[in-house]
């Protein structure tokens, strides 16, 4: 059964979109680009494949080359702008230098201007921020990497940590970005992100704090927790700091926060996007 997410995508020739039959050639593709763990990957395609699209270049009658891409929506106010975003792009190492990810590329740049919808992506590293550059993406959105204070005088007692629906999470992160361009997702795109956090040993709450409600999705990474998206200032993390060294067991507690919220941050990341006409859009909840 094929994806009918983005049925609009007419395959070229050696382009098309992959089908269920296609999961352990994408699942190889996987295992030799990125360094995760095998029962990751089934997780992965178990939760999303049938959501998303995955454009494969074929050689040799097998997908060699891929990228993922999942439905989102720029928001500015009113304004408002379908797009999708770029995840998981990789080639075997044995057909790389041959241009199949450039043609991928540029074949899903292409059905984004016929579209009239704009493409993202959070690149890994300055190389890939210039590979990308090529095809007409431009740097936008930048985030940064806070750590949380650690001392006892940041230490609050009126913190208050329950679960949250992928409903109520999706309000409260619509309230706390709309006043800034930002990707905003569907309640089942969320639900999905929660799920995978949880499968990686993280946990996704409600945040009491101040007789205000905030949110937060975080997970271990390596010897570290780290929050992935949050509304929640420097400063609250500080204050809570504590709370969430007792709940989570990590001492080091780091944020992964946008350009706006912090200003000052360890390392600085920044997302690309492609005919997205709004700038400096906030785009986070992406698949970790």
């Amino acid at each position: 059964m094929t994806n009918d997410t983005n049925a609009q995508i007419t395959p070229a020739q050696n382009i098309r979109l992959a089908t269920e039959q296609d999961i352990p050639a994408l699942s190889h593709i996987w295992r030799e680009c990125f360094d995760d763990p095998e029962e990751y990957i089934r997780f992965f395609y178990s939760l999303n494949f049938s959501e998303i699209a995955v454009p494969v270049y074929v050689a040799d009658g097998e997908p060699v080359s891929m990228l993922h891409l999942f439905d989102s929506e720029f928001k500015n106010g009113e304004e408002r702008r379908k797009a999708k975003l770029i995840y998981a792009a990789g080639t075997l190492p044995d057909h790389r230098n041959n241009g199949y990810m450039s043609a991928l590329i540029r074949y899903v740049s292409e059905q984004a201007l016929q579209g009239g919808y704009a493409l993202f992506l959070k690149p890994a590293t300055p190389y890939l921020e210039e590979y990308y550059s090529k095809f007409g993406f431009r740097k936008d959105a930048c985030f940064r990497t806070v750590t949380a204070d650690n001392s006892e005088k940041t230490r609050t007692g009126n913190a208050v940590f329950t679960d949250i629906s992928p409903e109520d999470y999706n309000l409260l992160r619509g309230a706390a970005f709309s006043s800034h361009p930002y990707a905003g997702w569907s309640d089942a795109h969320v639900c999905r992100c929660i799920k995978e956090n949880a499968f990686c040993g993280g946990k996704t709450l409600a945040v009491a704090l101040d007789g205000k409600t905030h949110f937060l999705m975080g997970s271990p990474r390596g010897k570290h927790y780290l929050i992935t998206e949050t509304d929640l200032t420097p400063a609250q993390l500080g204050r809570i700091s504590p709370a969430l060294r007792e709940l989570t067991g990590f001492r080091t507690i780091r944020a992964f926060l946008p350009d706006f919220a912090c200003g000052d941050g360890e390392e600085t990341v920044s997302s690309v996007v492609f005919n997205a006409q709004l700038v400096n859009t906030y785009v986070n909840l992406i698949m970790i």
